[in-house]
């Protein structure tokens, strides 16, 4: 039993170091790319139908970028990250759209495209929202603590 709790603290402790990688890195640091990859939540229904609400996605850092790529960038006011799809380029001038939208975006330069996207993992974002927020953190770090703390060692009577 004592090889199953290390076995399940190891797991902790991994599972803990990754969500900091991956989950807390990139909203501390914006443009932090660790093996030039980071990832983000997909949060409006404007890329569906190849990207949903809540779909986790990896974005690399941006090379050469093409049109029909799907990019990350910061919005002209600043204010948000958008990820859609590139329909023209004119020198630093690009032209995006999100595939479920009618019209293309404002123009914006090339110097604002902060990731390509690479993959995406469906669904994946609605646990980690939950266990971003304090109640699914508490949730996880009781059961936890319950399972290292529960006493193993017993033995049955009969």
């Amino acid at each position: 039993m004592k090889m199953i709790k290390k076995i399940i603290f190891a797991l902790f402790l991994l599972i803990s170091l990754t969500y900091l990688f991956i989950i807390v890195s990139p909203k501390i640091f914006k443009n932090f790319y660790p093996f030039g990859i980071r990832t983000a939540i997909v949060l409006t229904g404007s890329m569906e139908p190849t990207l949903e609400i809540d779909d986790f996605i990896i974005v690399k850092k941006p090379e050469n970028i093409k049109i029909n790529d799907i990019v990350s960038y910061k919005s002209n006011d600043n204010k948000k990250e958008i990820l859609h799809r590139v329909i023209d380029i004119n020198g630093n001038e690009i032209i995006t759209k999100g595939d479920a939208n009618n019209k293309a975006d404002k123009p914006i330069n090339i110097n604002q495209i902060s990731g390509v996207y690479i993959g995406k993992v469906k669904y994946w974002g609605k646990v980690i929202t939950f266990f971003t927020k304090p109640i699914g953190f508490s949730i996880a770090i009781t059961i936890f603590m319950i399972i290292m703390l529960f006493p193993t060692d017993r033995k049955i009577k009969k």
